[in-house]
Formats: structure tokens, C-alpha cells, sequence
């Protein structure tokens, strides 16, 4: 068979290829998202709404594993008046020790006083932002990107029944293509109550840094992509937002626990108040669900950690 007879063969095949091409990396960015949204899912699981330990020491399970099944919905970047709602089906598996655990936090370590001061694994996530983004339209899209670094928590004032603590986080940001993007910082104040055996609180306050690196990343116009009624801007580090939390974990039983979880934050008082791509200074985001624990190791150990 003869697959180029002249020209308009030719162009033919490579209309063709170009158009198969273009679907296959469609494809790509479908799977991708899905991916990211994935894995933000289960990065707001681990990290906010997955059961925590009693204030006290208390005998638990060395190995868990489980699967948590809930609805979030939050804006697609802070600042954006779009938003991402899902719905994903999350296993996830807790590691505990004496002085180490694995699970909500990520790694978590105890360095003294009896883990009054801790250190640990801080971690956080950026859904991808397409140029379909009304505010960001004709600009180069967003890719999904990673948060991790240390951070320090301090225990300073515990009851029976509450603790507050100090925490003080650092965190890398890189993109799935790994670009570095900068780095943030949130330092807040952090309140566990539990005012039943069965009912816990988690409450926190916190004001949010960035490097103009990050704030380049998603509130910079360059003059290219200016229009009328998006002027040029140029990002600078600095405060960013301030926040308020609230969760609520409802245990049923041992196996079985009810998660709900809302983050409010104001970038009005950040340097990137005036990025023409901040449509509003009022970020909410908000997730609920039920966490089902399937697995739990014969072999117990003390662990009195505030979030393992």
C-alpha cells in the first residue's frame, strides 16, 4: 500500500498525526487532573480530618489502616471566584510509636519535655489552574504542585479535656514538572478540645507568608497577557492572608468517625490584595465525610502525640 502518493498524501497524514497527537495529550491532561484532584483529596484527609489521639496518653493500635469517603469544595486558587467540588474515596494507613508516628501529620517526631516541642513533617498541595480560568484566560495554566517542609510545634497550655499549641511551619513548593516555585509559611494557633469522649474541636488562627516567588507564580500579570481589563502586575513576597479554621471529628466507635471541616482566609491585608487575578479577597473552603478504620494491628503502644 502506498501511504504518500504527493503532497496532498502528505499533508493529509500529517493533519492526521497532529490531530491524534492532540487528543492523546488530552488525554494526558485528563488523567493528570484526576490525579491532582487525588491527590489534594487525600492531602485534606491526611492532613485536617483523619482521627486524632486523645490529649492524654492512651493505648492505640501500632498499625492502622482504613478508608475515608467524603465531599470537599474549594476555590481554584486563593483568590479565585471559580471553584472545585469532588467527591474520592481515600484509603490512607496510620504508623504509631512511642516517640514516631506516621499517618494525618506525616512523620512526626517528639524532641523533649515530653512532647511539649515536636517536630514534624508539614505538607500541603495547588490544584492545577487551566487558562479556562475566567480571570487567568489566555494565560499559561497552573500545574498541580506539592508543598512539604519541617515544621515546629510547641505545646504550651494542656488540660484534661484541651490543648493549645504554637506551630510554626515551613514548606517547598514545586509543581508536578518539577519547577521550584518558592516557598510559604503559615504560623497559627492551634486549639483541641474535647468536651465528650466521643467529640473533638480543632480550631486555629493563622496568618500565611509567601516568597515572591510563589506570589509571582499565581497573581503576576506580565505585560504580554495584560488586557483592558487585566493590567500588568508584579507580585512581591510577603503577608499573604490571614485564616480561621474549624474541624470536628464525631467518633461512633472504634472503627467508624464522622469528619467535617471549613478554612476561611482573607487576603485583604496581603501585599497581593491588588493582583487584578484576586476576583475576591474571601477564600472558603469547606469538606465532609466518614472515615472507616478496616485494619487495627493486635500490637498496641502508648501514644499521646496531639496528631498522629
Amino acid at each position: 500500500m502506498q501511504l504518500f502518493c504527493g503532497p496532498e498524501s502528505r499533508r493529509d497524514t500529517l493533519t492526521y498525526m497532529e490531530r491524534e497527537m492532540k487528543r492523546i495529550k488530552q488525554g494526558f491532561t485528563v488523567i493528570a487532573r484526576m490525579r491532582a484532584i487525588r491527590s489534594l483529596a487525600l492531602q485534606l484527609t491526611l492532613a485536617l480530618l483523619l482521627p486524632a489521639t486523645a490529649l492524654a496518653a492512651e493505648n492505640r493500635p501500632r498499625w492502622e489502616a482504613g478508608i475515608a469517603v467524603g465531599v470537599a469544595s474549594l476555590p481554584q486558587y486563593m483568590g479565585s471566584d471559580e471553584r472545585y467540588t469532588f467527591a474520592v474515596p481515600l484509603p490512607y494507613i496510620i504508623y504509631r510509636s512511642e516517640r514516631l508516628n506516621f499517618g494525618r501529620n506525616g512523620l512526626r517526631a517528639e524532641l523533649f519535655d515530653r512532647g511539649r516541642l515536636s517536630v514534624d513533617l508539614s505538607l500541603g498541595a495547588g490544584m492545577p489552574v487551566r487558562n479556562s480560568n475566567r480571570a487567568r484566560a489566555g494565560m499559561p495554566p497552573l500545574n498541580f504542585n506539592l508543598q512539604a517542609g519541617p515544621r515546629i510545634n510547641w505545646q504550651f497550655y494542656q488540660t484534661a479535656h484541651s490543648a493549645l499549641s504554637l506551630r510554626l511551619p515551613w514548606r517547598g513548593v514545586m509543581d508536578i514538572k518539577g519547577h521550584y516555585l518558592g516557598w510559604v509559611s503559615e504560623p497559627d494557633l492551634y486549639l483541641r478540645l474535647i468536651p465528650s469522649d466521643n467529640i473533638e474541636w480543632r480550631l486555629t488562627a493563622g496568618a500565611l507568608f509567601a516568597s515572591a516567588r510563589y506570589n509571582d507564580t499565581y497573581y503576576s500579570v506580565a505585560p504580554a497577557y495584560a488586557t483592558a481589563t487585566r493590567p500588568a502586575y508584579q507580585a512581591r513576597g510577603g503577608l499573604h492572608s490571614l485564616s480561621l479554621g474549624a474541624s470536628m471529628l464525631w467518633t461512633l466507635d472504634d472503627r467508624l468517625r464522622l469528619f467535617g471541616s471549613v478554612r476561611y482566609r482573607n487576603l485583604s491585608p496581603g501585599v497581593v490584595a491588588g493582583s487584578p487575578l484576586v476576583k475576591t479577597p474571601h477564600y472558603l473552603s469547606a469538606a465532609v465525610g466518614l472515615a472507616w478504620s478496616f485494619y487495627q494491628s493486635d500490637e498496641r503502644v502508648q501514644s499521646g502525640t496531639a496528631d498522629d
